[in-house]
């Protein structure tokens, strides 16, 4: 039987992309390992000191079909069901990306 669940998030969901990484040069980031997965470590942290994160699930995804060279794609999708699309550097475009993000869970 199939029952339909509420969301455990309030405002909506990012989808951080971990095959992005295998694009992006290791000479432009700092972090070692998979960038995608550190994004993500990222912004959970962020979202957690600002006492955010029961309005927001971020998770890691497979490929979201949106694959730019020494980008890193990620899509948030609002509970509304609106969803963007983005990409960043996974460490440069960091705090402009909170703002972003931050701006859709306040409204």
């Amino acid at each position: 039987m199939i029952k339909k669940e509420e969301n455990p998030w309030s405002k909506g969901i990012v989808l951080v992309c971990t095959k992005c990484h295998k694009s992006i040069s290791s000479k432009s980031l700092h972090e070692e390992g998979n960038a995608g997965e550190n994004l993500k470590t990222f912004l959970k942290r962020s979202f957690k000191e600002s006492g955010d994160l029961s309005k927001i699930r971020i998770v890691t995804s497979s490929c979201l079909d949106v694959c730019i060279d020494e980008l890193q794609a990620l899509t948030y999708a609002s509970v509304d069901g609106d969803t963007e699309t983005f990409t960043v550097h996974p460490e440069a475009d960091r705090e402009e990306l909170m703002q972003i993000l931050r701006m859709k869970i306040k409204g």
